[in-house]
């Protein structure tokens, strides 16, 4: 009796393989047969492109800054918002060195973020140092971004970057990944993002601690317009 037990369950193996085989053909096939795909493969639209667009074509409002040039430039075969700013009243003033705000918005469905930051460098052609992690809360959103300074012969600024997101913010674009796969089998919609760059001029190789402070402040104002205005 007990060599005959293998033997009995070999035909029962094999009809199990075939019925497993079976089921996934039919998975396959049937959507086919109906004209349409299942629900989970059906790729949910992004929702906010007049937003996004405005934003590459307008730039951003932020309270307590006035934009002194606004302009749309292409890096790395993307086109960017270049935005000048400095803030309220100072234009009256000895005019400071603006702020330069760089952003990126996703403006179809299929655009993702890539290696923004590598193309921001190389058309600035700085010496990347001092890059560090910098931390803020804007609204409900938690945001982490790279901290780091910039610097060539002629300029040195802190540079502050992440990919902003309606609920949150990250420099890493796998983050962005995992937030949008998971808003789709959740919710049916798309994880919308901004890649923003914000350059902020420091006296020649200067450190950017002496600007923490102030990138913080910029760095929540610009979250929460996006989280307002565009997400």
């Amino acid at each position: 009796m007990t060599r005959s037990q293998p033997a009995t369950r070999l035909p029962l193996m094999r009809l199990l393989v075939v019925l497993f085989v079976l089921a996934i053909a039919l998975t396959s096939a049937i959507p086919g047969y109906l004209g349409q795909p299942w629900p989970w493969q059906q790729i949910p639209k992004l929702t906010q492109t007049a937003p996004l667009k405005a934003l590459q074509k307008t730039g951003l409002k932020l309270p307590g800054w006035q934009t002194l040039e606004q302009k749309t430039i292409e890096i790395g075969g993307h086109k960017w918002s270049a935005q000048a700013i400095v803030p309220v009243g100072s234009a009256s003033e000895a005019m400071p060195d603006p702020v330069w705000l760089l952003l990126r918005p996703q403006t179809w469905d299929k655009d993702m973020p890539q290696i923004d930051w590598v193309d921001i460098n190389g058309v600035r052609q700085w010496t990347a140092d001092q890059q560090q992690q910098l931390s803020f809360s804007a609204g409900t959103a938690q945001v982490e971004a790279r901290f780091l300074r910039g610097w060539t012969e002629r300029a040195t600024e802190a540079v502050l970057q992440w990919y902003a997101q309606p609920d949150s913010g990250h420099p890493a674009p796998n983050r962005w990944f995992w937030n949008d796969q998971w808003r789709q089998l959740r919710h049916r919609q798309r994880q919308a993002w901004v890649a923003v760059s914000l350059q902020i001029p420091i006296s020649p190789l200067g450190e950017i601690e002496t600007v923490r402070a102030e990138a913080t402040s910029l760095g929540k104002l610009v979250q929460l317009a996006l989280m307002a205005d565009v997400f």
